[in-house]
């Protein structure tokens, strides 16, 4: 009992934090229902063998596959610069299947000849309490602009959607701080938060599609388009993915390690090339590319669910809802406000985590010193509008639009230049 209800937990958890990007992708695209449906299918499908992939043969934590934030940012930046460029958001779509096939071929080059490990040397406790500072501070964001209903086409303030998400964030929280109900978190909230919602008329009607079964087809945006301009923005989300991947293992290592757990040694290489097979995957299913979620960190604190065993279920149970369109169909109609509302509290325990890294530091106050100029830079960087970046490259503006990128990158120039300093 206590593993089905921590498998369920977890994959509460990866619907959660992985439902809302295909959907604003798809819409972006101008996908039909039916195409959009099938688009979820097809990344939850990708997300599953990812997560399954790294926990059995790569890293082998309990790390949920997410879509990865620097992959939206390129699907939404060209879903309107790619029609300029390329002729339509058709062959747009074909020339990101190829950027996702690039990027997993670097990806596993660069693990095989172990560029990983040399980067994973940099990711020390002062990077990675920046990088989960940054990280809370980048979501804070978008789950604040989901609880009160704000999306891309309305900017009001919906009163009704606000209440029903303070009401669940308020049930989330009492929820967790309870003794014999915090490994229930996400069960509870969500399944009490989408019920509130119906109550109160905030759900969509679900559109069921008309057969029942999906199997994943490759390519079904055409022949994969070799634009060789792309390769350097696939190298360098590349990079980006594999800081993402280093700082989530850092971050769940600490975690187990706070729980009494064992850590595993040299996953660094193996991760590597699990996370490049993982890109080869989004691309050929014509899916958006995974990367590990540091928020698994935070759902282990909370829900106290370090075993491995719950994370396979919850990724093989995941798989097969990927599979079946009733149920995807279902998913894909919860509510953006409820999943956000729900998963509040693991996100907000990952800035504890964050400060709790930088007390690891052999000097407490020389690394929070450290981190003032990336903190200062990548904050700042979040309040200046996205728009403001339209007339530089598009590589520029995937690093200078993203905080979170933008702040970690600065983290780890300071550390490196650090460690030649105390080395000479």
């Amino acid at each position: 009992m206590k593993t089905t209800i921590a498998s369920l937990q977890w994959f509460l958890f990866i619907v959660s934090n992985s439902i809302i990007v295909p959907i604003v992708i798809a819409s972006q695209y101008g996908l039909n229902s039916s195409d959009s449906i099938e688009f979820i299918q097809r990344t939850l499908f990708v997300l599953a063998l990812s997560g399954l992939l790294q926990v059995l043969v790569g890293h082998r934590y309990p790390i949920m596959e997410g879509p990865a934030g620097v992959w939206w940012g390129v699907f939404s930046l060209y879903a309107g610069l790619g029609v300029v460029l390329f002729g339509s958001q058709g062959e747009t779509l074909q020339v990101l299947q190829f950027s996702l096939l690039a990027s997993g071929v670097i990806g596993i080059f660069m693990s095989v000849f172990g560029l990983v490990d040399k980067l994973s040397r940099y990711f020390t406790p002062p990077v990675i309490g920046t990088y989960l500072i940054l990280l809370v501070a980048q979501l804070s964001g978008s789950f604040l602009k989901g609880m009160v209903g704000i999306d891309g086409t309305d900017t009001n303030i919906k009163p009704l959607i606000t209440v029903g998400s303070l009401i669940i964030v308020l049930l989330s929280f009492w929820v967790t701080s309870h003794r014999s109900l915090n490994k229930l978190n996400i069960i509870i909230s969500i399944g009490l938060g989408w019920g509130l919602f119906a109550l109160m008329g905030l759900t969509e009607p679900i559109h069921f599609e008309d057969h029942l079964f999906y199997l994943p087809e490759l390519f079904v945006f055409g022949t994969p388009r070799v634009e060789w301009s792309m390769v350097i923005t696939s190298l360098f989300v590349t990079f980006i993915l594999i800081t993402n991947m280093l700082a989530s293992i850092k971050v769940v290592e600490s975690v187990l390690t706070q729980k009494g757990e064992k850590i595993e040694g040299n996953t660094v290489k193996r991760a590597g090339i699990a996370s490049g097979v993982s890109q080869l995957l989004g691309g050929s299913f014509s899916a958006v590319g995974a990367v590990p979620i540091s928020g698994s960190g935070g759902f282990i604190a909370t829900t106290g669910i370090v075993q491995r065993l719950p994370f396979i279920i919850a990724s093989v149970l995941l798989l097969l809802v990927s599979l079946f369109t009733p149920l995807t169909s279902i998913l894909s109609s919860l509510p953006a406000a409820v999943g956000y509302a729900a998963i509040f509290p693991v996100f907000a325990s990952m800035l504890t985590l964050g400060m709790k890294e930088f007390k690891q530091a052999k000097d407490e106050e020389d690394a929070l010193k450290r981190a003032g100029i990336p903190l200062l830079a990548g904050i700042g960087v979040m309040f200046i509008p996205p728009n403001s970046f339209s007339n530089l490259s598009p590589i520029l503006t995937t690093l200078l639009s993203n905080g979170l990128v933008f702040g970690t990158m600065i983290a780890i120039g300071i550390e490196v230049v650090y460690s030649f300093r105390h080395r000479s």
